[in-house]
């Protein structure tokens, strides 16, 4: 499996509230994520296309442009964010333990820190946050819904326009993030069991800089990446992400001729949407609801995960 969708994995089933842990969080020449953003996720990347919530003439739209006849989502509650904080720390997934040292001693936000790690089995995967990361999320919801219902079609017309090879269920309406300023991604892939893995960190005051030191990563199996290093890192690297997603499916008739049909195996497929957990959802809901349009959310799978996977939510159209 991928790196990336290793990491994604791993963390959605030990860190379901977060959302989608994001393997690239860096936004490059682009603007950071942000509520609103509708885009696509690729190779652990969330790709922006534009804002749902700003005016075709916005700076931000300048590269890309917008769909067709866009209008901009208004919402009624002008103060829609709910913010929150997410302190320094290691988030890992099962198997995984921290021998010794942590990152929560960088709370105060300045001084260093050393963690030691080891994994019990053959995958695993690690985020460390050695600075604050700052959490947004709309509670207009009910909006945000009603809005990609509408507009989904207007939305993958104009990404097949761009060329970027995407379908409907891969078009992320973004309700909230986290963002931080410097982080570092590891995944264990096929390892040995019991494997040691170490790194440390030097964070300035109030987070202001940011050091990553030496590590001993370079075992087989592990990848790693790493946050960027500097003095005033801009607060624009996104941890995780969360958002609606939707599909539309056949009629009820055309969707038993095709059940009926012979399919290809695909069972070797290590595609983004592979092992994504909304689209395990989206799959689902076809395969068990007489329903022309599904709608989930990240949301959704943490509630499957509380309800020891006894039960699959989603939104039926």
């Amino acid at each position: 499996m991928a790196h990336y969708n290793t990491f994604r994995e791993q963390l959605a089933i030990a860190h379901p509230a977060f959302g989608h842990a994001l393997w690239e969080p860096d936004p490059g020449q682009y603007p950071p994520v942000q509520v609103g953003d509708v885009g696509f996720i690729r190779d652990g990347k969330f790709h922006r296309l534009f804002n749902a919530l700003l005016p075709a003439d916005d700076p931000s739209h300048r590269s890309r442009g917008t769909p067709a006849y866009h209008e901009p989502l208004r919402l009624r509650l002008r103060d829609h964010i709910d913010p929150g904080i997410l302190s320094p720390n290691n988030f890992y997934s099962y198997g995984v333990n921290v021998v010794s040292g942590g990152l929560e001693v960088l709370a105060s936000g300045v001084g260093s820190a050393n963690v030691e790690f080891s994994c019990t089995r053959k995958q695993g995967a690690v985020l460390s946050l050695p600075v604050t990361a700052r959490r947004e999320d709309t509670i207009s919801l009910g909006h945000f819904r009603k809005w990609i219902i509408k507009h989904i079609d207007s939305w993958l017309a104009f990404a097949h326009e761009l060329g970027v090879g995407i379908e409907m269920e891969d078009i992320v309406l973004v309700t909230g993030c986290h963002r931080t300023k410097s982080w570092t991604n590891t995944v264990l892939n096929e390892v040995q069991t019991n494997v040691q893995l170490a790194l440390g960190v030097q964070v300035g005051a109030s987070g202001a800089s940011v050091t990553w030191q030496g590590s001993n990563l370079q075992i087989q199996g592990a990848t790693v990446c790493h946050g960027p290093n500097g003095v005033d890192l801009p607060e624009n690297q996104c941890i995780f992400i969360r958002g609606f997603r939707v599909k539309r499916y056949f009629g009820i008739i055309p969707r038993i001729k095709a059940a009926a049909e012979p399919k290809p195996d695909t069972r070797g497929d290590e595609g983004e949407s592979s092992r994504d957990p909304l689209h395990v959802l989206l799959k689902y809901i076809a395969k068990h609801v007489p329903c022309d349009m599904a709608l989930v959310h990240d949301d959704d799978w943490e509630q499957i995960l509380r309800a020891g996977d006894r039960t699959v939510s989603g939104d039926r159209v």
